[in-house]
């Protein structure tokens, strides 16, 4: 079956040596430190200095390992510690290890920033002995490094990509070197076999499944499986496919391939109370237990998640209560947003009811945190996937927050609220109103979480006159409290650089309340502050107050225009319900109306320009224009004003200076 190479270009080997210097050479710029030969087993510490790379100004810096070990990829964390301006990163090859390939990461304010020391790679192979690779070693150098193969690798490589005929020297040698382990890697082959000979792939790979599965008998299921897939949607063999698969129904009667198709019997059920019992069914005919391989624990996931709604929506809670044991702290964080949290939101459940099925998800979301169920193939190594759950976790202790301060539990407030890490107890202007109120009904001070909040920028106007209060009760002028204010929000962070952007605005053509149209002058030298909003938006709403205080603050300033644009409605009479919200709110906000396209519609002409922009047509959505270009955009509300305020003001400001 697999003949002995010939003829192998010199520009082959040139090539891959070539690629091994530079790798050498290119690491030592930025990680030092990584051995000549990795042994399985060993530690090294490397040191890792993110001067010159993307990374240099990214205040966290941590990082993981793409692994090869015993035929399959996965992901090991980096031991990551800073010293100075350097970070140590301690690593333990994993103990049949072949290849690992190291990522720096960082979190920004535009997201995940990576080094992967551009398209050279931080890339070593591993050793069983000197001059003795590790088998796999030549599996993953040939697929790692080509772009047919590499897309789990989250975009390692920028443009840098092997050839066909590189990756499938490297192939070959791996074959002949560890043949025996063939059944482990043969769809790899011949994936390299329908890349490489596209012409001939029908016959050679015909030929090639013809030979292999001769010698199947006593392998495992997955490469009966596999093969099965292959003749079935790469060959387009039904009759050969239709014949593997009845081999395989029955040397394996409860294996991977006859459970993914009782699975498949699931989903087309339309009547929910059928589909409840096929799914119960399934989970009797196969439990999930550890005969069940990685790739298809997503069924149990999928089935808990439905059985958690169904049983929800029919107010089977003693069911729910019953499965809540059972559920991994993904599934229960999924099953509390989707449920819990949207029935609080809707008002469609007693709270009280809630509460008894938040209570134990929330305590079991606890003791699972930590339980790697957010581990999805190589999407996140096991630091970022338990940050992730860690995260959600204190997402879902907010809103367990905001259902104890429904049901008046004060004391479960307080002592949720002391379940949360120190920052983030304190993001959201309404969640320090629901601390406030809970530690006045016992009669505790409030004073250190209005100044905390203060530093956070996050008081709400109720909250801002507390604090108020509580200053001219100290004998303080009232003149001095703005200062006052200021100084305690720098005192919890230094000044924030604005990200400005440059791009064209498009023109805005909106109707005043009288009916009138009119053109907004983009072009005029001032700096125009637009708000697209709607009647149905609770969160345009919200921002109100703050937008409010940003208009009072400019009203002087004859470089500054703000607008209000009404868009995005759908039902008669918004203009008249607009206006009257305005007024009933005391607002003092000039409002305009988005025109209607052609053909009729909503009233989003303009603002549809600006959603094709930015990919998005949330709203509530702030727009910063000056000169005809769009400088400033932010989309939502945060519910903390003085962060709006603060947010546009420093905009507004730094396009004066510019």
């Amino acid at each position: 079956m697999f003949t002995k190479i010939k003829n192998i270009k010199l520009l082959v080997l040139a090539f891959c040596a070539f690629t091994l210097q530079v790798t050498s050479q290119e690491v030592k710029s930025r990680l030092q430190g990584m051995v000549d030969i990795p042994i399985p087993g060993a530690s090294f510490s490397m040191t890792y200095d993110p001067k010159g790379g993307p990374l240099e100004n990214v205040k966290n810096i941590s990082g993981y390992a793409y692994v090869f070990n015993d035929y399959r990829w996965e992901i090991e964390d980096l031991k990551m510690k800073k010293n100075g301006a350097v970070y140590s990163a301690d690593f333990t090859v994993p103990k049949n290890c072949a290849f690992m390939a190291f990522k720096f990461y960082g979190n920004t304010e535009n997201g995940l920033v990576t080094d992967t020391n551009q398209d050279t790679g931080y890339m070593l192979v591993a050793f069983k002995e000197p001059k003795v690779k590790m088998p796999g070693a030549d599996l993953a150098w040939a697929t790692f490094r080509n772009k047919d193969f590499n897309g789990q690798f989250g975009g390692y490589f920028k443009d840098f990509s092997i050839d066909g005929d590189a990756t499938e020297y490297w192939l070959k040698k791996e074959v002949k070197d560890h043949g025996d382990r063939f059944p482990e890697f043969f769809d790899t082959y011949f994936d390299v076999l329908k890349k490489q000979k596209p012409e001939k792939f029908q016959e050679l790979g015909s030929k090639f499944l013809a030979d292999f599965t001769k010698n199947m008998k006593g392998l495992p299921e997955e490469v009966y499986t596999k093969v099965h897939h292959i003749y079935l949607f790469d060959l387009k063999n039904k009759t050969k496919a239709d014949s593997l698969e009845a081999v395989i129904e029955k040397q394996f009667p409860k294996g991977s391939h006859v459970r993914f198709k009782a699975y498949q019997k699931i989903m087309p059920t339309a009547d929910a109370t059928e589909r409840n019992k096929i799914m119960n069914q399934f989970l009797a005919d196969f439990p999930n237990n550890s005969e069940v391989p990685p790739h298809q624990k997503y069924f149990y996931d999928n089935i808990v998640k439905i059985q958690f709604g169904y049983y929800f929506e029919t107010k089977d809670y003693k069911s729910i209560l019953a499965i809540i044991p059972t559920m991994n702290f993904a599934n229960l964080n999924d099953a509390y947003h989707q449920n819990i949290s949207k029935a609080l939101y809707l008002k469609v459940v007693d709270p009280a009811i809630i509460e008894t099925m938040a209570v134990p998800m929330i305590e079991q979301m606890q003791q699972k945190v930590n339980d790697m169920s957010y581990m999805s193939e190589l999407y996140w190594s096991p630091n970022q996937a338990t940050e992730n759950a860690k995260t959600q976790l204190n997402n879902e202790l907010v809103i367990q927050i905001r259902m104890y301060d429904i049901l008046k539990k004060y004391k479960e407030v307080l002592e949720t609220f002391a379940l949360l890490p120190f920052e983030k107890r304190y993001e959201k202007a309404s969640i320090n109103d629901i601390h406030i109120k809970a530690l006045e009904a016992f009669n505790k001070p409030i004073i250190e979480v209005l100044k905390n909040a203060a530093r956070a920028n996050t008081l709400s106007e109720g909250a801002t006159a507390k604090l108020k209060e509580i200053f001219l009760k100290e004998g303080k002028k009232e003149a001095d409290f703005p200062a006052y204010l200021e100084q305690l929000k720098k005192e919890k962070k230094a000044e924030e650089k604005i990200a400005l952007i440059d791009i064209a605005a498009p023109a805005i053509k909106v109707q005043s309340a009288d009916g009138k149209t009119k053109d907004l002058a983009l072009n005029s030298g001032k700096i125009i502050v637009i708000d697209f909003w709607a009647t149905w938006c609770g969160p345009c709403k919200k921002a109100f107050p703050a937008m409010q205080q940003l208009v009072n603050n400019f009203k002087e300033d004859k470089q500054v225009e703000i607008y209000f644009i009404s868009t995005q409605e759908t039902k008669e009479g918004y203009k008249k319900e607009a206006l009257a919200y305005l007024k009933e709110k005391g607002l003092k906000i000039n409002t305009h109306f988005d025109l209607v396209k052609k053909g009729g519609g909503t009233n989003n002409a303009s603002f549809s320009q600006y959603a094709k922009i930015f990919n998005s047509s949330g709203i509530p959505r702030k727009v910063v224009i000056k000169d005809g270009k769009i400088r400033f955009t932010s989309e939502g509300y945060s519910g903390n004003p003085g962060q709006l305020v603060d947010e546009l003001t420093n905009v507004i400001n730094t396009l004066k200076n510019e």
